[in-house]
């Protein structure tokens, strides 16, 4: 075999390799924004994880977009559940809240809230000090 025939061998699996890495990255992104409803924000904590949630008050909702628009951060949070995303959880939707203020015991990461599910699970609530980074609703 030719010098330059091992060479584009070794460069088109190098280029596949890749793009296999690429695309693991990209639906491994996309399973941390998995959503159910036509109404969800993407939120970001310190840690710059993300997640979606989704809100089922309006009043919540417009907090939301309006953290979005203005690019306030404040604790994103509610009952903890089990959820088949990246994260293994999601708050309740009817549960979701926005405050600014809240007992330092229930804050938290979305990594950290992964990471000790059961812990979390069992205390019920968390709150996760994130900004909006993203606001979604389609009719």
């Amino acid at each position: 075999m030719k010098k330059w025939h091992v060479a584009v061998v070794v460069l088109s699996l190098v280029v596949v390799a890749t793009g296999v890495g690429v695309w693991v990255t990209y639906v491994d992104f996309l399973s941390a924004l998995k959503h159910e409803t036509n109404r969800w924000a993407v939120i970001e904590d310190v840690n710059g994880d993300r997640m979606a949630v989704e809100p089922s008050s309006n009043t919540v909702w417009s907090t939301l977009v309006e953290l979005h628009q203005n690019g306030t951060s404040m604790w994103v949070g509610g009952i903890v559940e089990r959820y088949a995303n990246k994260w293994g959880f999601r708050f309740k939707p009817d549960t979701v809240t926005v405050a600014q203020f809240t007992a330092e015991a229930l804050q938290a990461t979305i990594r950290h809230i992964s990471a000790d599910f059961d812990y979390w699970l069992g205390l019920g609530w968390a709150y996760v000090g994130s900004r909006v980074v993203e606001a979604h609703s389609q009719p």
